[in-house]
């Protein structure tokens, strides 16, 4: 049997840029993504063929250790299964294995590396990246969950096969698996060149609700909102992330499917020491970059006051990676 603890950060898009649909159906993309500290974490353990142990997983509070048995009998194959505990505050969703992103990177990256062994991988995700937020907690557990499978099957760093299954997961995958700043091109999942990171502030700000992604892109095709080409040349440009001017174009089209969008977004600009707001990909969560880290935790708390979901974080250099 053997263990690793992982980290997966959460992420926005200081830029997302987003183009006429393609004949496949997709978008084409510009998106500038960085990393933020707000993270998950993954503790991933893997029992092989013959083995049979007694885990103790996190549980609810009425239990907050439960005890998990694994026999690996021949001819198993390989069964991953994960248990989400989610943190104080956040609205905890029921996601069965078969659903998990996580669960499924595991199982594409078996698939991709031609891995048959008998053997039972259990993660345990710790969720402190709230749901329908537009922070890619989903995503980031996935590529966490690849990093970790990877290491424990005794894979070498950087094997390509584990990008390219990153990259099949979708479009966010891949970014953290490199993490810091990142430009992306194509639907927004080719990884085009990193920048370097920015240490600001940056508060999140969440209403009740979400937004449906297919929702927001339909009713961006029927606006159709274009993208300023000096923006888009600013992006090229771009020596560091602090160049990067704050643009989304798919956020007119999601104020208009949640009513709070633009009052969060009017109540944030409006705040002292913030320096520029942008919803969070397609929301329903909104960032807020503040000049000073007393700046973003009044923010913070005048945004609970008003009873949206809140949290003081920064930008970082992370990437999904493993815990010393």
């Amino acid at each position: 049997m053997q263990t690793l603890k992982l980290v997966a950060p959460a992420k926005v898009n200081l830029f997302l840029g987003i183009g006429a649909p393609r004949e496949d159906g997709y978008h084409n993309a510009t998106s500038v993504m960085h990393a933020l500290a707000l993270h998950d974490r993954l503790d991933m353990t893997l029992v092989e063929a013959g083995e049979d142990v007694t885990l103790f997983e996190p549980g609810d509070p009425a239990q907050p250790l439960r005890q998990i048995h694994v026999k690996v009998e021949e001819g198993a194959g390989l069964t991953v299964g994960a248990q989400v505990v989610w943190s104080a505050g956040l609205e905890a969703t029921q996601i069965a294995d078969e659903d998990n992103l996580a669960c499924k990177a595991v199982h594409k990256l078996a698939a991709k590396v031609g891995r048959c062994e008998d053997e039972t991988m259990r993660i345990v995700i710790q969720k402190k990246i709230p749901h329908q937020t537009g922070l890619g907690g989903g995503s980031a557990d996935a590529a966490a969950a690849l990093v970790g499978a990877a290491s424990l099957w005794g894979l070498t760093p950087g094997d390509d096969r584990v990008e390219a299954v990153a990259r099949e997961l979708g479009a966010d995958v891949a970014f953290f698996l490199h993490g810091g700043c990142a430009v992306l091109e194509g639907t927004g999942n080719e990884y085009v060149r990193s920048l370097p990171p920015s240490k600001s502030t940056v508060v999140i700000i969440k209403p009740a609700g979400g937004v449906s992604t297919a929702a927001a892109y339909a009713k961006f095709d029927e606006l159709a909102p274009e993208v300023p080409s000096d923006l888009l040349q600013r992006v090229q440009d771009a020596q560091a992330a602090a160049d990067i001017p704050l643009f989304n174009n798919l956020a007119v089209a999601s104020e208009c499917l949640h009513d709070e969008l633009a009052a969060v977004r009017e109540f944030a600009a409006a705040q002292p020491g913030v320096e520029g707001v942008l919803l969070c990909g397609s929301g329903a969560g909104t960032f807020a970059v503040c000049e000073s880290y007393e700046a973003g935790q009044a923010l913070s708390a005048a945004a609970q006051a008003r009873g949206w979901w809140a949290r003081c974080t920064s930008f970082t250099s992370l990437s999904a990676s493993i815990l010393p």
